[in-house]
């Protein structure tokens, strides 16, 4: 047999092959297909202040009958952190051992004025590292009205294992006190 029909061979061998994908060796090819094709195609959680909030373990309930979580800017100077999920408050589905964060969705404002919304990740002890390490997202937002009838904003952040704290604040372009009220969504993986 000639070397291109081994490569050929081989090639029909992988192509039929079949992956564990997220249950596999993380990282392989097959690992990260799953993940992308996981974070286009899944089910997506979304959540609000928790009707009856317990410390550090649980911020969150999932949206229906919860408000928003409401976040209060400075003058062009970060507000005070809140936390919006709790370690308690994932894994939503049985079986999950990640989540990243997806999608905000701005219910109200008091201004028109930019707002930039960062998002970070772990113990509130740990937050000055984590901005020092420049582990965070920032998703800008401006309100054409205080109705906020512009829909669904995309956030995007690394993947998390379930258990992980997730925290938020926010400041205005120029303007102090303007609070933002919001609800998120996340997707939770199993590997």
């Amino acid at each position: 047999m000639v070397w291109w029909e081994e490569v050929a061979r081989a090639v029909r061998k992988i192509d039929g092959a079949a992956v564990l994908g997220l249950l596999g060796v993380e990282h392989s090819l097959a690992y990260k297909v799953d993940v992308t094709k996981r974070h286009i195609h899944n089910h997506e959680y979304w959540f609000g202040l928790a009707a009856s909030p317990d410390g550090e373990t649980h911020r969150a309930d999932e949206m229906g009958q919860v408000q928003p979580f409401v976040l209060t800017g400075g003058a062009s100077a970060w507000g005070d952190w809140v936390q919006i999920m709790g370690s308690s408050d994932t894994p939503v589905a049985p079986g999950s051992v990640k989540f990243d964060f997806h999608r905000i969705q701005v219910t109200t404002t008091n201004s028109t004025a930019q707002f930039t919304i960062q998002i970070t990740f772990g113990e509130s002890a740990g937050i000055a590292a984590q901005l020092v390490a420049k582990h965070y997202s920032i998703i800008p937002y401006i309100a054409a009205t205080n109705q906020n009838d512009s829909g669904v904003a995309e956030g995007y952040d690394h993947r998390h294992l379930v258990g992980t704290k997730m925290w938020a604040r926010c400041q205005s372009l120029g303007e102090t006190g303007k609070t933002l009220g919001f609800y998120f969504g996340l997707h939770e993986y199993i590997g």
